[in-house]
């Protein structure tokens, strides 16, 4: 498939002889040149084109004689259709524009077109960043021109452009022409000064440039009573001017004819048209008709929807006729109709010709067929209905359409093709079902994967298909399912998938075998197996460092470094990522979303080693990449390690806003389940930071174990994290039996998976459980063995962020000379800048040493009391029911010998039982 740009776009418009000359409107744009932009809006017909076109060349003109305006000596232009709200097209030719008036001695932007190649990109300030840079550095000032930006409405262009606008460097000026503003800020532009306006009182030709149009360039001698009238009837529109003035040639009765122009612009343009057609020779008018389906138009291509072989003739005798035709090159070899009239004559077509034009369409994709330009002709094709000639065209090059990221065309494609069409052929069955699992349509795409199959089956018995390319169609259905299987968490099903499409996919097929074997390595994550999900997916890299394919190499590395972090390897992650961005520079994808994920992997490990500062700002950039891109995977992990960062920062309500942002994306896409899974956990982690444990306590009550046989328990990724969790909240109900039962069920869970870090994390739990019990030489056993692990690898945050009962065990500990350095270290770090002060370690008093002692129960009814909570806030926090509160209140009161609930703290607290005030 051809991927070159089509460079008539590029070129800017010649200008007739007779051009009736502008000098205050040229004045007024060399005037503004020291601004950002220059907006030139107006209705169609107004000479926006042709002013801007006369602007360009007269700067030309005088930097030719050395009289130019100092600096400005390059011109880019780039004329745009419909097409171009594909984001991925866009800044390809706003980079080939760039690139044929920058004189720079290596290619300009190619740093953004490796990133285009890299990835699914869209038009992000990533990317724009790239591209800003490379501007920055050009020694001369750029215009920048975007003809007919009115035909752009895609919101992402919109946020690119109002970014570039952002950050122009001055040597660039932009230069905007449009039939209707921008969803830009104006406002703001005209309030700094850096906008340049012509809108269309300024643009409408006064009554002397009129008189030189009519009399001088349309030969029309006019008096001036009928130029005034003319004038009026037309307010200066340049447009209604030259129609009129084709359809007055040779008329004799021309002041009753000026005289009858009244109504709308639309009304006249609608009457001129049809007056200039009808006065046009038969065979003019046929050529017109035939060739109005075209959005542009050569001599070749004329004549195959003709039939004629005058095709390039009759395009230079339209243009000299002024007949609304604009040459698009210097040659004169390509041209376009006038906005207006393409309108018209094909509006005209459909009304009086509609099966000639279905004929036309399909002449027209032929030709674009034979010469390669197989985006065109299936556009063609799709008009003409000629969908057999669509599915053969997709089927040979829906693979090439892939590769090179033109998700957005092949997905309108695929729109607007009859699904028995589709359901027809295999290879497009199958991009289809992509499309419509990515979309969040699991069952509609598993039905599609159905009917591919299906279809494979009978074309086995009908007209057999070479046994590799079936086996390749069949490993593309299983790759595609083992990611929809990933979705739904059903962790067997991904991995029969993940080996199926590895079984039967070509080696060839790269782009396939990589995302089968990342996802297998996702299954064995997802099921908490460490060495199998690290062994998968170092599979995976070497498989892709061996084929060349460099940007799923780094995929496959990241998913390394993510399997090490797991393991507790803290500097072998960093070291992984730092290799990743050394490969991403290499390859021009420095601002790439993948990048972002790579800087988000770094950023969390950062966090645990207590470089906060660096891990925030790594997290934070990391976002932004991520954020212009499209993958909810990877955006939702990156938010997951900001999160991390924002939380050990105790900056919780920013956290807090990061979980609400994915939770708000989720109702409308659909997230991956394991992302929102996380997000949970860390809205739980929240609530108890933020001291709402009636929030955690009512997720806790929804969440308990389904059984409380440790060996009914799994590892995998959700129950695991959904444990410690519980046992978090158990702790900090004060049910602390129920936490260490639950914790002893699940630390040799962890650590027969190999998840280090979650072994640190449950030994941690275990060690402040003991503490809460008053059982601190009990607390030091799993302590020392969490330290043991974890100060080989420079585990920091882990401890310090469980708060201020690690800093009270962590002095405790040092009475027992274990890992004693690494217990000053964490305790300074945990006392940030202050100096560091023992202070008095709380005991619990030894109730044996007590003829009646508090049950655990009681205990925690009494450490509520102390917290001022009434009694129906302690049955509620305790799930008990208010009648049971009363009971053990008045055990309390018995045992301690005191009749209120002030004498029953104060004496708790001389007891033991409370810490002082």
């Amino acid at each position: 498939m051809a991927t070159s740009v089509l460079v008539t776009k590029l070129f800017i418009p010649a200008t007739r002889p007779e051009l009736v000359p502008r000098p205050r409107l040229i004045s007024r744009l060399n005037s503004g040149l020291h601004r950002k932009l220059t907006l030139v809006s107006a209705p169609a017909g107004f000479g926006k084109t042709t002013l801007v076109t006369e602007w360009l060349q007269q700067l030309q003109a005088t930097a030719n004689t050395g009289e130019a305006i100092p600096n400005v000596n390059q011109t880019a232009w780039f004329s745009l259709d419909e097409e171009d709200n594909d984001p991925t097209r866009f800044i390809t030719y706003l980079v080939a524009a760039l690139n044929r008036s920058v004189d720079n001695e290596a290619p300009f932007g190619k740093g953004v077109l490796e990133m285009l190649q890299s990835s699914q990109p869209t038009v992000s300030q990533t990317i724009l960043t790239t591209l800003i840079n490379e501007i920055a550095v050009i020694d001369s000032k750029v215009i920048l021109v975007l003809d007919d930006y009115h035909l752009i409405d895609a919101e992402p262009i919109h946020g690119a452009l109002a970014f570039l606008l952002e950050n122009l460097p001055p040597q660039m000026h932009l230069v905007i022409a449009t039939r209707e503003d921008p969803p830009l800020s104006l406002s703001r532009l005209r309030a700094r000064d850096h906008l340049t306006e012509l809108r269309a009182a300024d643009l409408r030709f006064s009554s002397s440039e009129a008189a030189v149009f009519l009399n001088q360039a349309m030969g029309l001698n006019l008096t001036p009573e009928e130029i005034a009238a003319l004038e009026v009837r037309t307010e200066g529109w340049i447009a209604g001017l030259q129609l009129a003035a084709l359809s007055l040639q040779g008329r004799t009765d021309k002041t009753r004819l000026i005289e009858s122009f009244t109504g709308s612009n639309r009304l006249v343009l609608d009457y001129l048209i049809e007056e200039v057609l009808n006065q046009q020779p038969e065979e003019i008018q046929q050529f017109l008709l035939q060739t109005a389906v075209l959005d542009r138009l050569t001599g070749s291509l004329c004549d195959a929807l003709t039939g004629r072989d005058n095709g390039q003739e009759t395009l230079q005798l339209l243009e000299s006729a002024n007949l609304f035709i604009i040459p698009l090159d210097a040659e004169r070899r390509w041209y376009r109709y006038h906005h207006l009239l393409a309108d018209l004559l094909r509006q005209r077509l459909r009304q009086t010709q509609h099966g000639e034009r279905q004929r036309l369409h399909r002449q027209a994709s032929a030709w674009y067929v034979q010469n390669s330009l197989v985006d065109q002709a299936i556009e063609h094709a799709l008009q003409a209905q000629e969908y057999a000639r669509v599915t053969q065209l997709l089927k040979d090059h829906v693979d090439e359409l892939w590769r090179r990221g033109g998700h957005a065309k092949l997905r309108r494609f695929l729109a607007a093709l009859p699904e028995e069409w589709i359901f027809a052929e295999p290879t497009i069955c199958i991009f289809h079902a992509w499309y419509l699992f990515a979309g969040g349509h699991q069952e509609a795409a598993e039905q599609v994967l159905q009917a591919a199959e299906q279809t494979l089956t009978q074309l086995k018995s009908e007209r057999p298909l070479p046994a590799s390319q079936q086996q390749k169609l069949l490993g593309r259905v299983a790759a595609i399912r083992a990611f929809m299987a990933s979705f739904r968490g059903d962790m067997s099903e991904i991995i029969a998938q993940a080996r199926r499409a590895l079984d039967h996919l070509p080696k060839n097929d790269l782009t396939w075998r990589s995302s089968a074997a990342i996802t297998l390595g996702d299954a064995h994550g997802f099921q908490g197996d460490m060495t199998a999900a690290y062994e998968a997916r170092f599979a995976a890299a070497q498989a892709c460092q061996a084929s060349g394919d460099n940007y799923f190499f780094m995929i496959a590395n990241l998913k390394l470094a993510i399997t090490l972090r797991a393991q507790g390897k803290l500097h072998p992650t960093i070291e992984m990522c730092q290799q990743q961005l050394a490969l991403a520079n290499e390859k021009g994808w420095s601002q790439s979303p993948v990048v972002g994920w790579c800087l988000a992997v770094w950023s969390e490990v950062l966090a645990e080693l207590n470089d906060l500062d660096k891990a925030l700002q790594q997290a934070q950039t990391a976002t932004e990449l991520v954020e212009a891109g499209i993958d909810l995977a990877i955006r939702g992990w990156t938010y997951h390690c900001l999160i991390r960062v924002l939380f050990s920062r105790q900056e919780l309500a920013e956290a807090e806003a990061l979980i609400h942002k994915m939770i708000e994306a989720d109702r409308d896409l659909d997230v991956p389940p394991w992302i929102m899974h996380q997000m949970e956990m860390w809205q739980v982690r929240l609530w108890l930071a933020q001291n709402n444990l009636t929030a955690a306590s009512q997720w806790a009550a929804a969440h308990e174990p389904i059984s409380k046989n440790s060996s009914q328990l799994t590892v995998d990724f959700f129950t695991l994290n959904k444990q410690v969790s519980l046992a978090r909240v158990k702790l900090a109900q004060g049910r602390l039996a129920e936490t260490a039962t639950l914790l002893q069920q699940i630390a040799p869970l962890a650590e027969a998976s190999g998840r280090v870090t979650a072994v640190i994390e449950i030994l941690l739990l275990q060690a402040l459980t003991a503490q809460a019990a008053g059982n601190l030489p009990q607390a030091m056993v799993p302590l020392e063995k969490a330290c043991a692990i974890a100060e080989p690898n420079g585990f920091v945050r882990i401890f310090i962020d469980q708060g201020q009962p690690m800093r009270s065990l962590l002095l405790e500990a040092l009475k027992y000379d274990f890992a004693p350095n690494y217990m000053q270290h964490l305790l300074a770090a945990l006392s940030s800048n202050e100096p560091l002060a023992v202070q008095p370690v709380f005991s619990p008093v030894n109730q044996a040493e007590f003829i009646e002692p508090l049950s655990e129960r009681e205990c925690e009814v009494l450490q509520c009391i102390s917290s001022g909570l009434s009694n129906r806030e302690i049955a509620n926090q305790l799930y008990l029911s208010l009648n049971t509160v009363k009971v053990h209140t008045r055990n309390i009161y018995s045992k301690l010998d005191v009749h209120s609930r002030i004498q029953a703290v104060s004496k708790a607290k001389d007891l033991g039982f409370l810490p002082p005030a």
